[in-house]
């Protein structure tokens, strides 16, 4: 899909699944920059950058000195709040060396109150880009933006949660399929909700 696509001038943003050297080289060499998600399926990757912060705040923390950014946003008893911290990668970062044009870290925060109760958690980042936290945290929500638009439309419409398929090539390629053939139908002129347009396929075959 990256081969295909026009994405000159571009930041490309992507979750833990397509967090893959592969994915990181093709990129960089189609001239743009990545922002990709760091989970347990590149478990070293992911414990080295969780030492890194926790040795940073340790030993060095004026590394943070102007890498720090906080949003808080809250509407109608909800409340979102996000803390961001950027490193630049160092030779520490072993493991970051097989990712194409990798130049630093984000750790992200998130806090989330609702009617009082309140639920933490803390994501990790490899990003091609050295700009300044700030920058980088827009970058992070409107990807999580257009990702919690898409998961419901996944959930309800196309009812992935819902799927048997768990080797990882499979649930891997029909995420893909699903994702592929949403965009298609968003992208159809009929005047209508993605049910609706699903519905109206349906009845054409």
């Amino acid at each position: 899909m990256l081969s295909s696509l026009e994405v000159k001038g571009a930041v490309i943003s992507a979750d833990a699944m397509h967090c893959q050297t592969q994915t990181a080289v093709l990129i960089k060499e189609r001239g743009v920059d990545y922002v990709l998600q760091v989970k347990g399926n590149q478990k070293i990757l992911s414990d080295e950058i969780k030492a890194f912060f926790h040795k940073t705040a340790r030993d060095t923390s004026a590394e943070f000195d102007g890498r720090f950014y906080s949003d808080v946003e809250g509407e109608h008893g909800r409340i979102s709040e996000r803390e961001y911290q950027l490193l630049l990668i160092t030779d520490w970062l072993t493991s970051a060396n097989d990712w194409g044009g990798c130049q630093s870290i984000v750790k992200v925060k998130r806090r989330r109150t609702v009617k009082g109760k309140t639920q933490q958690e803390t994501s990790y980042y490899l990003t091609s880009l050295a700009s300044n936290v700030k920058e980088f945290a827009g970058f992070i929500r409107n990807h999580w933006a257009i990702e919690s638009s898409q998961h419901w439309v996944l959930d309800v419409t196309f009812r992935e949660d819902e799927s048997q398929i768990y080797a990882e090539d499979g649930a891997k390629n029909m995420a893909l399929f699903r994702r592929a053939l949403m965009n298609m139908i968003k992208a159809h002129p009929l005047k209508d909700s993605m049910a609706g347009k699903v519905m109206r396929v349906g009845w054409m075959g």
